[in-house]
């Protein structure tokens, strides 16, 4: 796990740039604090910051060359599965100087060629400088679980793994904001759901692609694409085994590692599931608030770690000093946030930095892969009973009444609304701030989901979209940036292509089984996890943005909105300085989110000078 930046220009002036590098050497280091390399050749030059995990002997550092000079490789991320590729590689007498998965990359090109990718399991962006045959090539895994971004700079390119570093070389008045992403995140809070950033011409590659080089100018090819049609038996015995031997790749570390412990089931899952495999070289933490009485999560949690003898950690909240914190996370983001969690979660990375680790195994993901929202019970239902005109099942209505903690009636109108394809469940409050008449809103951005009902797969497809553009994009990417903003790796073993290949060739029925969401995940945990794991509701995540809004963050919102230095395009400041400040004082939290997202923009376009 590390971080660099690629400049590839033929004419750039060469003392101009390595006094920039030596510049951005005492800067960001949070991605690579172990050690910080530079490369100059003529046509491209080569930062690299390193976070040493795999192989922590200097032999391993980066940029890696190939034993001739001839090829150039940086990366960023952890390729679990490079002992059975260095296996393989070895019977073709392929010899290895070094123990690390840098290499493995490296040796894997030279013998596959750019199709080498698609033996890759892990998360990654890789940038390959072939000089032997001309050709740079730039890879990001499938999912988009490690970042890479890139501009044009002067006849060529520039490649990163954070916005800042690019910014570093963008004159002042080149450092725009990106109207419609921005539209976009102020109207529904989406973002991270295409290759666009915040910034005006600084691009994400798209996830599962590869980007092919040639005279400075890119273009992208897809290697992996997720196949929805699958209609397998679902075997709990043979999900298990997946899953263990998923797990098991994930635990690979040269140094300890720390899990998440939420009180959910996912990180149970993860945490219980590393036990049964006998690793040991490990420590859970949970985040808490002293000031909440009730702390259901904590009581889940304290009978977790009871039963199986877990060394943890609680981080209380309220005894965190959380000056500034917005300010210190957008930083580190370069960009928005979409949930006001991801605070909570920076606290708790501090803490787990502060106790010596390097690398954090979370549940993120598992919503997403197995169905775990509450609102994907409505395509689900309607997928499998109403389009086949089949009555719902007496328990099936039951269950998924409990887990909504809704009279089934509730359902029912929206499954109305749904097979209308006019269920917009999104926040409508940010309408009566937004200069945008009710027709004039683009038609892509009034629907969560543009997926009809007339859609075959139609349940899959939905889920697709969570996992490629509504969810799991910004939840990476804000975890990335979180946990890297304190030098920590973390891993996500539920956004593996594997599983997910796998659980997408069940059949869908078997994703809400009975009318439980993530069946097939409850079907192995069921003797692992305490019995009130599967009767409690969901809790959403940690975070209250009504304090941040009212009280924290308050006189600061007030004063953007008030600071005709700010281009309010967007929406009408004095209808939203009333409304805040009626709403502070009733303590209505009908627009909250909805300003956190203003907080959010203004200081984002403050802290970076955007214009």
């Amino acid at each position: 796990m590390c971080g660099f930046l690629v400049v590839l220009n033929s004419k750039v002036n060469k003392d101009e740039l390595v006094n920039k590098f030596n510049q951005l050497k005492k800067l960001n280091i949070h991605r690579g604090p172990d050690e910080i390399k530079t490369l100059h050749k003529k046509n491209y030059s080569i930062l690299f910051r390193r976070l040493e995990i795999i192989d922590l002997n200097k032999r391993s550092s980066q940029p890696f060359s190939s034993d001739d000079g001839q090829i150039d490789i940086v990366f960023n991320g952890e390729i679990y599965n490079y002992l059975e590729i260095k296996n393989e590689l070895k019977k073709f007498n392929i010899k290895f100087r070094t123990k690390s998965d840098t290499e493995v990359i490296l040796k894997s090109y030279q013998k596959w060629g750019e199709s080498f990718v698609k033996k890759l399991r892990g998360m990654f962006s890789i940038i390959i400088l072939d000089n032997k045959r001309n050709k740079y090539l730039c890879f990001r895994d499938r999912l988009g679980q490690k970042p890479l971004f890139y501009t044009n700079y002067g006849n060529g390119l520039i490649f990163g793994s954070e916005i800042k570093d690019i910014l570093f070389f963008k004159s002042k008045n080149e450092i725009k904001e990106n109207k419609k992403t921005v539209l976009k995140y102020l109207l529904r809070g989406w973002c991270d759901d295409s290759h666009h950033t915040f910034f005006n011409n600084i691009y994400s590659v798209p996830s599962s692609k590869m980007g092919i080089i040639k005279k400075f100018e890119i273009r992208f090819k897809r290697y992996w694409k997720l196949e929805i049609t699958g209609s397998k038996t679902f075997d709990k015995d043979e999900f298990n085994q997946i899953f263990l031997e998923n797990l098991k790749i994930h635990l690979r570390s040269d140094v300890p590692i720390a899990f998440t412990l939420s009180g959910g089931f996912d990180s149970s899952s993860i945490v219980k599931k590393s036990i049964d495999l006998n690793f040991s070289n490990y420590k859970a933490f949970s985040l808490f608030s002293s000031n909440n009485k009730e702390n259901f999560e904590k009581k889940f949690i304290n009978q977790f770690i009871k039963e199986n003898s877990i060394d943890h950690l609680f981080v209380d909240l309220d005894k965190k000093n959380k000056k500034d914190i917005l300010e210190k996370v957008i930083f580190f983001q370069d960009e928005p946030l979409s949930s006001m969690s991801f605070l909570n979660q920076y606290i708790l990375r501090k803490e787990i930095k502060n106790e010596g680790y390097k690398v954090l195994m979370v549940g993120e993901g598992g919503d997403e892969v197995l169905a775990g929202y509450n609102r994907m019970f409505i395509p689900f239902l309607y997928s499998s009973f109403i389009k086949k005109k089949i009555e719902i099942p007496e328990n099936i209505k039951k269950n998924i009444s409990l887990n909504l903690g809704k009279d089934f009636k509730f359902i029912k109108k929206h499954l109305k609304n749904f097979i209308k394809h006019d269920d917009d469940i999104e926040d409508k409050s940010p309408l009566k701030f937004l200069n945008l008449k009710k027709g004039k809103v683009p038609l892509n951005l009034r629907f969560y989901n543009s997926i009809k009902p007339s859609n075959d797969n139609l349940f899959k497809s939905f889920l697709t979209n969570h996992i490629f553009k509504r969810d799991l994009p910004h939840i990476l990417r804000q975890e990335d940036r979180i946990s890297m903003s304190q030098s920590i790796e973390n891993r996500t073993p539920f956004v593996d292509h594997k599983l997910i290949e796998y659980v997408f060739s069940i059949n869908e029925k078997f994703f809400m089984q009975n009318g439980q969401s993530k069946y097939m995940l409850r079907s192995i945990m069921k003797n692992d996890l305490p019995k009130s794991f599967f009767s409690k509701k969901k809790i959403g995540r940690p975070g209250n943005p009504s304090n941040i809004i009212f009280n924290e963050y308050f006189d600061k919102l007030l004063e953007f909105l008030k600071d005709k230095s700010f281009n309010n395009e967007y929406f009408e400041s004095s209808i939203l300085k009333k409304t805040l400040t009626n709403d502070k004082k009733y303590n209505n939290l009908d627009n909250i989110n909805f300003y956190f997202r203003v907080l959010n923009y203004f200081i984002w376009k403050n802290l970076y000078k955007v214009s």
